[in-house]
């Protein structure tokens, strides 16, 4: 089989070790940045180049990123990979729900029309909006739409803080995302999901005096034994975003488990590490053995 492995500007580890488990696995496989991915198409056909080299025969590409650069920048490269999987090519994770995954947003809403249990969340362009909704929601967090590895998230008790930083979010155009701060009891959960299996998941605790236990924060995972409800929110959670494997970030709340993230493009080496399972081997078996 034909594997096509594209990320962003640059190459990640995670990258790496996808396109080496593809190709010990037997698979031909070709990688690259998505900024380098050209097409054309007529009524007979499609084509795709990476660089001067056709891509048109691929079965399989795994889609890593779209990469940074203007609206119309990435509105081309969603249509574009939207137009690989007209032709035929399976794209993992599929177009449209990678795009709604990179977008808190739409990840909040597609959520809860599932039924399944999120935080409150405002979103406006409104400076004076978002104020009076920190002052109702008296402790909150504001994170960025399109925002990972917990950079950008900032929390906030005092209304007033929030609104200077709103201001300065403005000005630079960012629309304002505002979320009830859930407390924690020092941990979340990440739930690793491929196809219809959570294959691996972990506690993530985050470093003394911090909110945050995003690993690139510094916080760490420890395999202890996550609850089989746990495991099947995430599998829920996924399922919902029509994703074929994802990250999910779950949070214990005094009112029951909260999903605070599903993320389409995870990491894995933290989890890897902790619980010992060949995540990259996992993605690759199933997505092959389903295009096969």
């Amino acid at each position: 089989m034909k594997v096509l492995v594209l990320h962003g500007e640059s190459t990640s580890s995670n990258v790496r070790e996808l396109a080496e488990t593809a190709e010990s696995l037997g698979h031909t496989v070709v990688t690259g940045s998505i900024l380098n991915l050209s097409s054309h198409v007529d009524s007979e056909r499609s084509r795709f180049w990476l660089g001067a080299n056709e891509v048109t025969d691929v079965d399989v590409c795994f889609l890593r990123s779209f990469g940074p650069g203007t609206v119309e920048q990435a509105t081309r490269r969603i249509s574009l990979m939207e137009h690989m999987e007209f032709a035929g090519i399976r794209v993992v994770n599929p177009t449209y729900p990678f795009r709604r995954a990179r977008d808190k947003y739409s990840t909040q809403y597609t959520l809860a029309k599932a039924g399944l249990p999120i935080a409150r969340t405002f979103t406006t362009e409104s400076i004076y909006r978002a104020y009076d909704m920190a002052k109702e929601l008296g402790d909150s967090v504001y994170k960025p739409i399109l925002g990972s590895r917990g950079y950008g998230s900032m929390r906030f008790k005092d209304p007033d803080l929030a609104f200077d930083a709103y201001k300065m979010l403005d000005r630079i155009g960012q629309p304002i995302i505002v979320q009830e701060y859930i407390p924690n009891p020092g941990r979340d959960i990440r739930v690793f999901v491929v196809g219809e299996e959570a294959i691996a998941s972990a506690f993530k605790y985050g470093p003394e005096g911090s909110w945050k236990t995003n690993v690139a924060q510094g916080g760490k995972m420890i395999a202890e034994g996550v609850s089989k409800e746990i495991e099947e929110l995430g599998v829920k959670a996924v399922k919902a975003m029509g994703l074929v494997y994802a990250g999910v970030d779950i949070i214990e709340s005094s009112k029951g488990p909260v999903i605070l993230e599903v993320n389409g493009a995870p990491g894995w080496e933290a989890i890897k590490s902790a619980s010992g399972v060949n995540v990259a081997k996992k993605i690759v078996e199933y997505v092959c053995h389903q295009a096969s």
